[in-house]
């Protein structure tokens, strides 16, 4: 049974009833051992004969008001627990759902899907863990080992939900998706949660901070993340758009053009500014990328990290593709039901819970959690 103590202990102790950590662990459970489609009816009966279980671990994750930033502070600490992560890691979600009342569901464009889904929108932050390659220069071996994360994962740490302006104008819909008032009446651009989440992890890490790496080449307004994360002296391997407008400054032996040079950002960082900002980056593009124009085009602010170094930065955004696979067909990341905010929360916090656990558990009891049972 040591490994049912150790999902009833740190995650929940912070819940202040009983019943709210049994519920809990309940769902952490049935997430870990429920095949197929993680509907709350089959969750339930997964852990629970009662017929009244179902009932109940709806109430729990959609109604029960408890807070899931200390879950999420502890799937960190265990993700730092080998180590500092050595990247913060973002990226965007996308969570398909039929029907309009779902907190924060609209219609846009997925890229991977090839055409336009009515989902929800989510930027998460994900934190490398095991090992990776740490190539000490910018030879051609050094450059084809970053292309390579190793035996690399990553944990999904915290995540933010993306409200459309359309949502801030219908007074019922905040209303019966309990969005809060910070929500409601101030909705931010992907770039801003963004940059939430970067502030949340370090406040919460124990740890140096590490460089934020982020795949936005199909955000437009990424250069905004970039500026801000520049005024607050943070270290970064951010992609933006291909045709993000680039100008390289006068330096001696450089004129003062317009746009990156593609050819040079492909066997150099290059120095460059975004229009209107004093801020001089470096940009690159990943090795290989032959096209005219980079799919998508690297700026960082690391002056002292080498070309290798930070193709292996930039290559580690890949890690969390793989993380939300995984939580898709195995953690129910899209099997949510219900409207609320909350409960989006609580359902995104303890799937992440559930795949931190499979990651970062070295001993896993797969009969012990199979025969757990609870009732109501």
């Amino acid at each position: 049974m040591g490994v049912v103590r150790r999902l009833r202990g740190r995650p929940f102790g912070h819940l202040p009833r009983t019943d709210q950590r049994r519920w809990a662990h309940a769902y952490l459970l049935a997430l870990l051992t429920t095949e197929g489609k993680k509907s709350v009816r089959r969750l339930a009966a997964a852990v629970s004969d009662s017929p009244t279980a179902s009932q109940s671990l709806h109430q729990f994750l959609n109604a029960s008001p408890w807070d899931w930033n200390p879950v999420r502070r502890e799937i960190a600490r265990r993700a730092e627990a080998s180590g500092p992560a050595r990247a913060w890691i973002l990226a965007p979600a996308v969570l398909p759902k039929r029907g309009g009342h779902s907190v924060g569901v609209h219609r846009r464009f997925c890229a991977r899907a090839g055409r336009t889904v009515s989902c929800q929108l989510a930027m998460g932050m994900f934190l490398p863990v095991g090992d990776a390659p740490a190539p000490p220069a910018a030879s051609t071996a050094s450059v084809a080992a970053a292309a390579d994360c190793g035996d690399s994962a990553a944990v999904s740490v915290d995540w933010r939900l993306f409200l459309p302006p359309q949502w801030a104008g219908d007074e019922e819909l905040l209303r019966r998706n309990r969005i809060p008032a910070a929500e409601a009446n101030n909705p931010r651009p992907m770039w801003v949660h963004a940059l939430d989440l970067v502030e949340a992890q370090a406040a919460r890490t124990c740890s140096a901070p590490a460089p934020v790496v982020a795949d936005l080449s199909e955000y437009s307004d990424s250069v905004r993340l970039i500026e801000a994360l520049a005024r607050q002296g943070r270290d970064f391997v951010i992609a933006v758009p291909s045709a993000t407008a680039l100008a390289t400054p006068a330096t001696p032996g450089m004129p003062n053009d317009s746009g990156a040079r593609p050819r040079l950002l492909q066997t150099a960082p290059t120095p460059v500014r975004i229009p209107g900002s004093h801020h001089t980056y470096r940009a690159f593009a990943e090795p290989g990328q032959n096209s005219a124009r980079p799919n998508r085009i690297w700026i960082t602010n690391m002056a002292h990290r080498r070309m290798g170094q930070l193709v292996g930065l930039a290559r580690l955004h890949q890690l969390p593709a793989a993380t939300l696979r995984a939580l898709e067909t195995d953690f129910g990341l899209h099997d949510f039901e219900g409207r609320s905010f909350p409960g989006w929360h609580h359902h995104m916090t303890l799937s992440s819970a559930a795949h931190a656990y499979r990651a970062l558990t070295a001993e896993q009891d797969e009969q012990t959690l199979s025969r757990v049972r609870f009732v109501s």
